[in-house]
């Protein structure tokens, strides 16, 4: 299938917000290239699992040390049929208004060369304390005590590597993982539901933490499909369904764990609804919030029923947890 390939250019400071300005406006699927990553992969190679840095690697590293101030680029994706021509009209309408960012259209080849781009950059990954994220095209052989997760992201969002994604899993080891507040999966099974499922990896890294069973809920179906085939790679079938579905709009679930990774405003639109669906004194987790969104968040899940118990933050990217009452 042909895609069309926009590319955009801006100053490192403004990465943030760019990121956050279309995630907003509902583009969840990007490629984000940071020349500092590659600063990271050095200092942090365990945590990568790369064996070795290579030339390139150690290159990119060494200027991006020289220049920190550089610059970053977002590559969004679409199809090559109306839909995916109308969206792209909207991303360079939204973009248009931005002053501090540059972009370009091109048309790729096909899918196999927008897999290939995945490939470079996407390595087997440790996200919390125990889940490690590799893809179907990389060996790995678990260390004891890492729960593994398969994937390939497709063209939905979450790979694991992100920092509102990683918080949720974090959050969810400590709710699932052992720690004073654990579930006790003796008194009865554990149901997770994952709002804004995407790829499906909060759902699978519940299931693998402890949890009995999940639901995943997205509204894209190209998620929906993704989630699906990541489940079935990871021998989940059994324990995790997939529903199209907006927010919790007709879902009839009571879970223990609700975790979504969304964004500020969609949260708030969700808390009521995750209050009256939970179990009183389940857990609440939602992330995707940016730090000047974080009180207004805070508010609504504690107007709707609940009580704040721990908020995690990586950069400007907040996570919060929180107990109904």
């Amino acid at each position: 299938m042909k895609y069309l390939e926009l590319t955009i250019n801006a100053g490192r400071d403004r990465l943030e917000d760019l990121e956050a300005a279309l995630l907003e406006n509902g583009f969840d699927f990007m490629q984000i290239d940071d020349p500092m990553d590659a600063v990271d992969i050095t200092e942090h190679q365990d945590l990568y699992k790369y064996d070795y840095i290579n030339e390139d690697i150690a290159q990119k590293a060494a200027e991006a040390e020289a220049c920190p101030g550089g610059s970053v680029t977002i590559t969004l994706y679409f199809t090559d049929d109306e839909e995916g021509q109308t969206r792209l009209a909207d991303a360079q309408a939204l973009l248009s208004q931005m002053p501090y960012v540059s972009f370009e259209t091109e048309k790729t080849g096909d899918d196999s060369e927008w897999l290939y781009k995945w490939q470079e950059h996407f390595r087997p990954t440790k996200v919390g304390e125990r889940i490690v994220v590799k893809p179907g095209w990389e060996d790995y052989e678990a260390a004891e005590g890492e729960l593994v997760i398969e994937m390939d992201p497709g063209m939905a969002f979450g790979s694991g590597l992100h920092e509102t994604t990683s918080m949720c899993i974090k959050a969810l080891e400590k709710d699932l993982g052992g720690s004073e507040r654990s579930y006790d999966p003796s008194r009865y099974p554990i149901k997770v539901l994952d709002v804004g499922t995407g790829t499906g990896i909060l759902a699978m890294a519940a299931v693998l933490l402890g949890a009995d069973e999940a639901l995943g809920i997205d509204i894209d179906d190209e998620a929906v499909r993704v989630a699906n085939e990541n489940i079935a790679k990871n021998g989940l079938e059994g324990r995790i369904s997939i529903r199209r579905g907006n927010l919790m709009d007709g879902i009839d679930y009571e879970p223990d764990i609700i975790v979504a990774n969304l964004m500020a405003d969609l949260v708030i639109m969700l808390s009521p609804a995750a209050a009256a669906q939970l179990r009183q004194g389940g857990i609440y987790i939602t992330s995707g919030i940016l730090d000047i969104k974080e009180d207004i968040v805070k508010k609504a899940i504690e107007d709707a029923g609940f009580d704040i118990i721990e908020v995690l933050a990586d950069g400007e990217w907040r996570a919060i947890t929180a107990v109904r009452r």
